[in-house]
């Protein structure tokens, strides 16, 4: 009797761990976030996009006119790359779709690739742009004070856990 329920008890557990720890195997990053997603995790932080600027702004010290102008250049970046972000998307999608299709070969895995960094290469070039104009707009102790908020923000996050596989 109690090696069976020793064995029932090792199987009862093996079967909870299989069902409850099940869902790491499908973690990852998951679709991009797109209108009908709900952001990053510093926007959500934050309130959305304005929530993020206002706490970039108090704490960069931004005049009201500095405000404005710094509106202005992020709402013409987000219209300027929503097309190239949608583009970015679907490519991605496409080369998500041929790798898991199991019968698109090497060659083609490796065209859509391309197709995918030259988007993304495109995007990170508009997205510099738009940190000039927006730095431009900046007293140097500003600016100074936003690459300092910038490297901290992105220091933290170290590796991609995908990369580690």
């Amino acid at each position: 009797m109690k090696t069976q329920l020793k064995q029932l008890a090792l199987f009862t557990c093996i079967t909870a761990s299989a069902v409850l720890g099940s869902h790491n195997a499908f973690a990852g990053y998951g679709p991009m976030q797109g209108e009908g997603g709900k952001g990053c995790v510093e926007q959500q932080k934050h309130g959305g996009r304005r929530g993020m600027f206002m706490k970039m702004a108090k704490e960069l010290g931004l005049s009201d006119r500095q405000k404005s102008e710094a509106r202005a250049i992020f709402e013409a970046g987000r219209a300027r790359n929503a097309p190239l972000f949608a583009s970015l998307r679907h490519e991605r999608q496409e080369l998500q779709a041929l790798v898991r299709s199991g019968s698109a070969d090497e060659a083609a895995i490796r065209a859509q690739s391309a197709r995918v960094a030259a988007l993304q290469a495109d995007f990170a070039v508009q997205r510099a742009a738009q940190s000039r104009q927006f730095i431009a707009l900046l007293t140097p102790e500003q600016a100074a004070r936003f690459k300092a908020m910038r490297d901290v923000r992105h220091g933290d996050r170290g590796p991609s856990p995908r990369h580690d596989r």
